[in-house]
């Protein structure tokens, strides 16, 4: 069972990240590029509706900042952190339905 604590804790600070990424506030990045990282752990373990609304914010706030442009030196930073919150939803989704598709013995 999820902590509801931490999960709205986390919601919440996804929202204020995106708020504050739209001036060119960098912690603020960084912090969504972490989130977008743990939401694919979330979705990993079956938590797709928390990985989601992380991922979403996260995907928001990146493409909302004037920080990260496509000639940014920290450019590779956003597509590591992209490939691991996506590669990790979809490999848990991947997983939750190959779990419900096996026969039963």
């Amino acid at each position: 069972m999820m902590n509801k604590r931490i999960s709205t804790t986390l919601i919440i600070l996804a929202i204020v990240c995106t708020i504050l990424s739209a001036a060119p506030f960098t912690p603020a990045v960084f912090v969504s590029l972490l989130l977008i990282v743990v939401g694919g752990i979330y979705g990993f373990y079956h938590y797709s509706l928390l990985a989601a609304l992380l991922l979403g914010l996260g995907a928001l706030s990146v493409f909302l900042s004037p920080v990260l442009t496509l000639q940014s030196d920290l450019f590779w930073l956003v597509l590591v952190a992209f490939g691991l919150g996506y590669g990790g939803v979809l490999w848990g989704m991947w997983r939750a339905k190959s779990k419900r598709q096996s026969p039963v013995s």
